[in-house]
């Protein structure tokens, strides 16, 4: 059984909040090697991760993953009526509340984007250092348009001002320009602030915004926690692995605007206490430098000594090497994605997880396919003499200086060029004599006199 995922951040296993669901729910299930798996770091299939291979099946979300592996034990018939409703209203909560938070602080702010983006560079080839995180950051950003908190973007100072009332005066200037341009220099001059004035400033009031949707997720999970050890019941459930993936990305992760980590720190001890406590008894822990040390091992016994080495208590696996068909794909699928007939949702991250079309996913690699054959069997041909023209004699391209060389057509081609060449030097020589016709003849007549007159 193999689990696939993008690789870890931030003292995390993983950059992506179902990916370290998904671990903490393997390593929960099997531990201490009861079941032989692989916890292997990848970029490929992104927007399906994570992605759990067991035999000919394959699953991808956390959801498909934790049916698969729970309903194989039968563990929710084990589970009260009401511990199972709390526990699916729990995971439906983390979902839909859980993911527009870590969009926030991951990817919409742009001086923490900066920070995950140096994090994503240390897990990911080069070539999907350019793709993967902006197409990341642009599904969180559409996802959160609606909370209104776009202000805590640079990226967005010059953009169109969507959604506003827009007017033109009469030398053609917006007006909504002028009173954001107003706006900036007014932070400029020495006065007084107002708590009215504080308000209304937009960097203020998105702070507002995401504080406040920080206590409507952070609060109910504390009081459904409560004086448990976990969230639903005495005993770890599938709902505190979920809950785990989401909340350790808030925790762990040291970014410049660490507005989120601070609000969960300084009022929701108890969340902090559980976050750390289950990452301690499932031993998440992880050091990215051993991980990626990894791609140096041949053999499986020099894999499992370096993991010894390195005390690792996952089975981390090499990371998965791109060929250059994946390099090639994964580059076409982002250039057809700027065209307007082929553009598709982003799929990347779990809260816009939709299925691709099998012509989106091939295509690229089709055509590049066919492309490349076309060109190396036409380049075979001519080095190998396989085309031959109506002569026998075999194609060269290069060196020809006669139209004749090229055969029926080249002398055809060459008879048409002497015809021509023939029809203007008849007509330049027909205005050379009507040139000589017009012309004065003029005769220099000498007259001499008689010596003796």
């Amino acid at each position: 059984m193999e689990l696939y995922v993008l690789g870890p951040a931030f003292g995390c296993p993983s950059i992506d909040a179902q990916c370290n669901a998904a671990i903490a729910l393997l390593q929960w299930r099997y531990p201490d090697g009861e079941k032989d798996w692989k916890l292997i770091p990848t970029h490929e299939q992104d927007g399906q991760l994570p992605l759990l291979v067991d035999g000919n099946l394959r699953l991808g979300g956390f959801g498909k993953i934790a049916r698969h592996i729970l309903g194989a034990e039968d563990y929710t018939a084990q589970l009260k009526a009401k511990e199972h409703a709390d526990q699916t209203a729990a995971s439906s909560f983390l979902e839909a509340n859980g993911q527009p938070l870590l969009d926030i602080s991951l990817y919409v702010s742009f001086e923490n984007y900066s920070t995950t983006r140096s994090a994503f560079t240390r897990i990911l080839p080069q070539h999907a250092n350019f793709i993967i995180p902006p197409r990341r950051r642009a599904g969180a950003r559409a996802r959160t348009e609606h909370l209104g908190v776009s202000s805590i973007d640079i990226d967005n100072v010059h953009d169109d001002l969507s959604g506003r009332t827009s007017h033109v005066d009469g030398v053609g200037k917006e007006q909504n320009f002028e009173v954001e341009a107003q706006k900036r220099a007014s932070l400029l001059l020495p006065r007084k602030d107002t708590l009215k004035t504080l308000l209304k400033r937009p960097e203020h009031a998105a702070t507002f915004k995401m504080h406040a949707l920080a206590d409507n997720f952070f609060g109910p999970l504390q009081d459904m926690l409560g004086d448990k050890p976990y969230l639903v019941g005495e005993q770890m459930t599938s709902v505190d692995c979920q809950a785990y993936g989401y909340l350790c990305l808030m925790l762990f992760p040291q970014l410049p605007h660490n507005w989120l980590h601070l609000a969960m720190k300084r009022k929701y001890a108890k969340l902090v206490r559980y976050v750390e406590r289950t990452h301690a008894t499932l031993k998440l822990q992880v050091n990215i430098d051993d991980i990626l040390s990894l791609s140096h091992c041949k053999t499986n016994a020099d894999l499992k000594g370096r993991r010894k080495a390195s005390q690792m208590t996952l089975p981390w696996c090499p990371p998965v090497s791109p060929t250059f068909s994946d390099i090639l794909t994964m580059t076409l699928t982002e250039l057809l994605q700027h065209i307007a007939l082929l553009k598709t949702p982003p799929t990347v991250l779990a809260a816009n997880r939709v299925k691709v079309p099998i012509w989106h996913r091939y295509l690229p690699a089709f055509v590049a396919a066919t492309v490349g054959s076309i060109g190396l069997g036409v380049y075979y041909a001519v080095r190998t003499g396989l085309i031959l023209w109506p002569q026998g004699e075999q194609a060269h391209i290069f060196g020809r200086k006669r139209f004749e060389d090229f055969g029926h057509l080249g002398s055809a081609l060459a008879g048409v060029g002497l015809l021509t060449r023939q029809a203007k030097g008849e007509a330049a020589y027909q205005q050379q004599q009507q040139q000589e016709k017009g012309q004065p003849v003029l005769v220099d007549v000498a007259v001499q006199g008689d010596g003796g007159a």
